[in-house]
């Protein structure tokens, strides 16, 4: 089993989240996560910019396939906002 982060970009969705995040730890693959505040996005030698995470989930799986199934019902997901998957790696 691996561990993924879903990052959630641009404007926050208004959904029923409540629903969404209950399917998720019935799943049993649901660790957690948050809405973010306002951020920057940094780089060396670049103005700073706006960040565009506005949350994140993190999962255990056994695929990223097992992850992108689990994007239904997501609100921000539904409502067209981008998400990027990501497989953890830990050193």
């Amino acid at each position: 089993m691996a561990d993924y982060v879903m990052l959630m970009m641009g404007s926050a969705s208004d959904g029923d989240w409540e629903t969404y995040i209950e399917s998720l730890v019935d799943s049993g693959k649901f660790r957690g996560g948050s809405s973010l505040g306002n951020g920057i996005s940094v780089s060396k030698g670049r103005s700073d910019g706006t960040c565009e995470v506005t949350g994140f989930m993190r999962f255990s799986a056994d695929s990223m396939e097992e992850v992108r199934d689990l994007l239904v019902g997501n609100p921000h997901f539904e409502a067209g906002g981008r998400i990027e998957l990501l497989e953890e790696i830990i050193d």
